[in-house]
């Protein structure tokens, strides 16, 4: 089979409920159903004791990505039983239609997880100017440096908008300050 036949697809499930699926899905479908099945996870930093420490979180919180090249068989799969999430389309319609990711969505995706979506979103080195505003920045937040909407240096975090999944999205990207020991 093409690779280029390989599509990623969107699966919604209850937040905090994502590794459930994914076990379930890895266990209960058939394997050649599906080629990959991800949580995509971001990093950030938090402070207890004075000390900045290393987490790991979902960046989409209650979506599992799946990579196919059968996305009805799969689909079909997944409605004979109510435990498993669905394929994200045009739900409601007698004969839903299954929306792949689109491909500038992939390639902010792949931009930030990498080619197969296989790692986290890596913290984001940022300097500060003098009245502590974000003025430069390395990894994935350096593109969309004039959309920052939010900035908590402290918390060591920042929000920007993001043109994602036909909207704008105010995606959290997790930073680390020059110097920091992380």
């Amino acid at each position: 089979m093409n690779t280029e036949d390989l599509r990623w697809y969107v699966m919604r499930t209850v937040p905090e409920k994502e590794q459930e699926m994914v076990t379930l899905v890895e266990k209960k479908l058939h394997r050649e159903l599906w080629d990959c099945c991800r949580i995509l996870k971001k990093q950030q930093l938090f402070r207890t004791q004075g000390k900045y420490l290393l987490s790991r979180r979902e960046l989409f919180s209650g979506y599992v990505f799946v990579a196919t090249r059968f996305p009805e068989e799969l689909a079909g799969e997944l409605q004979k039983a109510r435990q498993f999430p669905q394929l994200i389309g045009n739900q409601g319609k007698k004969k839903a239609k299954i929306v792949p990711v689109a491909p500038e969505d992939l390639e902010f995706l792949r931009h930030i997880c990498g080619r197969e979506l296989e790692h986290d979103m890596w913290l984001s080195t940022v300097r500060v100017d003098e009245d502590g505003q974000v003025k430069s920045a390395a990894g994935a937040l350096k593109p969309y440096l004039d959309r920052i909407t939010r900035q908590r240096l402290r918390h060591r975090y920042v929000t920007a908008e993001v043109p994602l999944f036909n909207r704008t999205e105010n995606v959290l990207f997790g930073i680390r300050m020059e110097g920091d020991p992380v």
